[in-house]
C-alpha cells in the first residue's frame, strides 16, 4: 500500500502572487491587454512584457509563447540587460520543467542563476536554487534534491537590513514542506513529518488558502500512516474531511483520503471498514470522471476482495480498472472530460501542471498491479488462455515502466552532467576573474614588487591545492578506520576466541584447529580488504563464509546458511567492492534470530544481471519492527553505526561510478501480514581484473 503513497509524494513549489487561482506558483496574465500594450514599449519595459506574454501563452499556444521568450532573450543581449536575460532564462527553464524535460529546465535554471548571483538578486536567487531541487527531485535525483533545497533554504533566511529575512515566514515554511516531501521519497518519514508539520502549523496561522491547506492536513495524515501511527493518520484524514465545501477542488481533494482510510483499516485487517471507505472514494471519483483516481480505487478494492479470497468480485474490479486503463490510453488523458482538468484532485497542480511524462509512469504503474492480479486469478481458476493473455499484458506494461525509469535515468545522468558543467564554466569564470584581477594589479605595482606578488600567488595555490589533497585522503582515511572498527566487532572477535578456546579445552583440537583457521583468515581478509576498492569475487565469498561460519559457533544450533552463486559469474576475475554484506548479516544473527524460537536461515544469493551482480541477503528472522518493539536496544547503536558506514562507502564510491551501486532493504510479510524477516539487496557493477 506504502507504494501508492510514496507516488503522491511530490516537492511544493514555492509561493507568489499570482494572477491566476489555478496555479499558485505561476503568474498567468491576461495576453490580450499584454498583446496591445508590446507595440508601444521597448527596451527593457519591453523585455519584462515579452516574458510575462511567453509563460501565459506556454498553455495555449507553446510556439507562440517560445518565440515571445527568443524575442526578449535577443533583446535583452542587444541592450545588454543583465537582468532580462536572467529572467528569460528562468522563463526557458520553466518552458522545459513543466514539460518533463528536466536537464534543460536545469540547464536554463543554472544559467539565469548565474546572473541572479552576480547582480545580488538574493530573493530570485533562493527561488531558482529552489526550483533546480524540483527539477532534480523529479528524476530521483533525491540528494542533489536535498543539496539545493538547503541552499534555498538557507538563502531565504539570510538576515536583512532591519531584522527581516530575504524570505517571508511562507517562503521558509514551503522550502522545508519541500525538504519533507523528498525525505519522505527515500523513506525518511520521521524527517518528513517534521518539516511538513512546520508547514502546516505556520499555513494555519498566516490564513492560508483552504484548498492548499487541505492538500496540507492530509499529506500529514498519510505521513503518519507511513510511520504506523495509525490513530493520528486518522485525526488528519478526518480533518481533512471537515473542510467546507467552498469549491470544487476541495471537494475532490477531501475523496482522496478515503482511500488513504481504507488502507489504513486494511493494514489492521478491518476489511469492511476498509471496503467502505474505498467503496466511497471509488463511487465519487468514478461518477465524475476522474479515471487515474478510479482505477486505483478500483485496484485497491480488488485487493482488498482477493485478501478475503473472495476472487469473483476481485475479479470484477480488476477488469473495472482494466476497462479504465483503456480509456485512458485511448483518451490520452487521466479525466473523462475536459472540464475536469480544471479542477485540483492530484494535489501537485495547485503549483502547477503535471507533466505527461509522470502521469504515465502513474497510471501504468497500476496497469501492471491490475494486469498481474488479472493473470493470478485467472490462472487460479484454471483458464489457461485468459490466464496467457494477462501475463503478456502484465510483461508489457513492466517494459513499458522500465522504459520510462531508465528515460528518468537518462535525465538524471544529463542534469548531473549539466549541474558539473555549469559548476566547472562557473569556476573558470571565476578563475578567469581572478586572473584578469592579479594582471591589472601586476601592471599597476610592477615596479613594486611583480615578483614578489608572482610568489605569493604560485604558493597560495599549491598551498591550497595542497590541503584540499590531504582534506580528501583524510576524509578517505577516516572511512577506512570507521569501516575496519565496523567489521571488527570486539564483541564479535573475543566470542570468537572464547569459542575456539573452549574446543582446544575440551581437547577437541580438530575443531579448534579448524576455526582458528577460519578466524585467522577472516581477519587477515579484513586487514587486506578495508584498505582496497575492489577485491576478487571469491575473496569477498569467502570472507563471507568464513564469517558465518564463525557466527554459528557463537550462536549454536540457531541458524544455518546458504550461499548461492550465478554460474556465469567468473569468480577469479570479476572484482567487486568489499565487505558491503558483513552489516546487514550481522542484523540478521543479533536481532532477526536471537529472539527466534525455530531455528533460522540465512539466504545469500549473487545473481548476474547483465553489467551487475545482484547480491541478496534474506533471513526469516522476526523482522525490525518485532525487535524494537522487545526492547532490543543494547547493540542497536552499532547495527545503526555499521548500515551509515556502508551507506556512506555507497555515496563515496557511488561518486566515481558510472553505473551507481543501489541498496533496497525490504521487510518480508507472510500471508498473515506479519513480519518474517527482512531482504537486504545490492545492485553492484562489477570490473574484470
Amino acid at each position: 500500500m506504502l507504494s501508492k503513497f510514496i507516488i503522491c509524494l511530490l516537492i511544493v513549489s514555492l509561493t507568489s502572487d499570482c494572477f491566476s487561482q489555478k496555479y499558485k506558483d505561476l503568474k498567468i496574465y491576461n495576453t490580450d491587454s499584454l498583446s496591445i500594450i508590446l507595440p508601444t514599449q521597448k527596451g527593457e519595459e519591453r523585455v519584462q512584457t515579452l516574458n510575462k506574454l511567453a509563460l501565459s501563452l506556454f498553455f495555449k499556444d507553446f510556439k507562440l509563447g517560445e518565440q515571445y521568450a527568443q524575442e526578449a532573450m535577443s533583446l535583452s543581449n542587444e541592450i545588454d540587460y543583465q537582468e532580462g536575460i536572467a529572467l528569460t532564462y528562468r522563463t526557458f527553464g520553466r518552458f522545459h520543467y513543466y514539460q518533463g524535460n528536466y536537464p534543460d529546465a536545469v540547464g536554463n535554471f543554472l544559467e539565469s542563476l548565474r546572473i541572479y548571483e552576480k547582480l545580488d538578486m538574493k530573493y530570485l536567487v533562493a527561488r531558482v536554487y529552489y526550483e533546480v531541487a524540483e527539477s532534480n527531485y523529479f528524476v530521483g535525483n533525491y540528494e542533489k534534491a536535498l543539496e539545493y533545497g538547503y541552499i534555498s533554504l538557507d538563502k531565504f533566511r539570510e538576515p536583512m537590513e532591519g531584522g527581516t529575512s530575504v524570505g517571508s515566514i511562507m517562503d521558509i515554511a514551503h522550502v522545508k514542506g519541500g525538504l519533507g516531501f523528498t525525505y519522505a521519497a527515500i523513506g525518511r518519514f520521521d524527517k518528513s513529518l517534521e518539516y511538513l508539520l512546520e508547514l502546516f502549523e505556520t499555513g494555519k496561522k498566516s490564513d492560508m488558502d483552504s484548498t492548499e491547506m487541505i492538500i496540507i492536513t492530509f499529506l500529514v495524515g498519510a505521513y503518519n500512516f507511513a510511520t504506523g501511527e495509525n490513530e493520528k493518520a486518522k485525526f488528519y484524514f478526518n480533518e481533512a474531511f471537515s473542510y467546507p465545501d467552498i469549491n470544487q477542488d476541495i471537494q475532490a481533494l477531501k475523496h482522496r483520503p478515503l482511500i488513504w482510510m481504507g488502507d489504513i483499516y486494511f493494514s489492521e485487517g478491518k476489511m469492511d471498514s476498509a471496503i467502505y471507505f474505498k467503496q466511497k472514494g471509488f463511487e465519487w471519483f468514478n461518477k465524475r470522471g476522474f479515471l487515474y483516481w478510479t482505477m486505483v480505487a478500483s485496484n485497491d478494492l480488488g485487493l482488498v476482495y482477493y485478501k478475503m479470497n473472495d476472487f469473483n468480485t476481485a475479479e470484477n474490479y480488476y477488469r473495472h480498472a482494466e476497462k479504465i486503463f483503456n480509456e485512458i490510453l485511448t483518451r490520452n488523458s487521466i479525466y473523462r472530460y475536459d472540464s475536469l482538468k480544471n479542477i485540483i484532485s492530484y494535489g501537485h497542480e495547485y503549483y502547477g501542471p503535471l507533466n505527461p511524462a509522470y502521469l504515465k509512469e502513474l497510471y501504468w504503474t497500476q496497469g501492471r498491479i491490475m494486469y498481474n492480479k488479472l493473470y493470478q486469478i485467472n490462472n487460479a481458476k484454471n483458464r489457461k488462455n485468459e490466464a496467457l493473455y494477462y501475463h503478456i499484458a502484465y510483461s508489457d506494461a513492466k517494459d513499458t515502466l522500465n522504459k520510462i525509469l531508465r528515460g528518468r535515468e537518462t535525465m538524471e545522468l544529463q542534469i548531473k552532467y549539466e549541474s558539473e558543467r555549469k559548476d566547472q564554466q562557473i569556476a573558470t569564470l571565476s578563475l578567469e576573474n581572478e586572473l584578469k584581477e592579479s594582471r591589472l594589479n601586476q601592471n599597476r605595482y610592477l615596479l613594486f614588487g611583480s615578483g614578489g606578488l608572482l610568489i605569493v600567488v604560485i604558493m597560495f595555490g599549491y598551498i591550497l591545492i595542497r590541503q584540499n589533497k590531504l582534506k580528501t585522503e583524510q576524509q578517505m582515511l577516516n572511512l577506512q578506520q570507521k569501516l575496519f572498527r565496523s567489521q571488527m566487532n570486539p564483541h564479535f572477535i573475543f566470542n570468537s576466541l572464547a569459542s575456539i578456546q573452549n574446543f582446544v579445552v575440551r581437547q577437541d583440537s580438530k575443531k579448534a584447529s579448524v576455526y582458528l583457521s577460519r578466524f585467522s583468515e577472516l581477519v587477515r581478509s579484513i586487514l587486506d580488504n578495508s584498505t582496497q576498492d575492489y577485491i576478487p569475487f571469491e575473496k569477498e565469498v569467502s570472507t563471507i563464509e568464513n564469517y558465518l561460519e564463525l557466527q554459528k559457533i557463537r550462536f549454536p544450533d540457531k541458524f544455518d546458511f546458504s550461499i548461492e552463486i550465478d554460474e556465469k559469474i567468473d569468480p577469479e576475475n570479476m572484482l567487486i567492492p568489499p565487505m558491503l554484506a558483513q552489516p546487514f548479516i550481522e542484523n540478521s544473527i543479533e536481532h532477526g534470530f536471537k529472539h527466534k524460537k525455530a531455528k533460522g536461515n540465512i539466504k545469500i544469493r549473487f545473481v548476474l544481471n547483465e553489467n551487475l551482480i545482484v547480491f541478496e541477503i534474506e533471513d526469516d528472522g522476526i523482522g525490525r519492527q518485532k525487535a524494537q518493539e522487545i526492547g532490543y536496544k543494547l547493540r542497536k547503536d552499532h547495527r545503526s553505526m555499521a548500515t551509515d558506514i556502508t551507506r556512506e562507502r555507497l555515496m563515496v564510491l557511488n561518486k566515481k561510478l558510472k553505473h551507481k551501486i543501489s541498496l533496497i532493504i525490504s521487510d518480508l510479510m507472510n500471508e498473515q501480514n506479519e513480519p518474517a524477516g527482512t531482504k537486504v539487496v545490492f545492485d553492484i557493477p562489477f570490473k574484470y581484473s
